[in-house]
């Protein structure tokens, strides 16, 4: 909210210094993008479909480890398939 406040005072003493109405317009355009950004920050993140709003929960973030160990078994599954596995139907 403090951020939203500054913008909004800065916006308009700076439109008040400029004379001109294009660089009115332009600071206009830069302050529009600026709370836009702002509020996409706080938004939540999700999906909404016929149910309602869904919140996305965020992955955690993958250890150096785990991912060579997972991208390695990715690779050996590739090179030499396991012909033991069952067939799906």
């Amino acid at each position: 909210m403090k951020m939203f406040l500054l913008l909004t005072i800065g916006s308009v003493v700076a439109a008040g210094v400029l004379p001109g109405l294009p660089a009115k317009i332009v600071l206009s355009a830069f302050v529009l993008m600026a709370a836009l950004t702002l509020a996409a920050d706080r938004a939540p993140v999700g999906y909404q479909d016929e149910k309602g709003f869904h919140l996305v929960r965020a992955r955690r973030r993958m250890t150096t480890a785990r991912a060579l160990r997972v991208g390695r078994k990715m690779l050996m599954g590739w090179l030499f398939p396991d012909a033991r596995r069952a067939a799906r139907a």
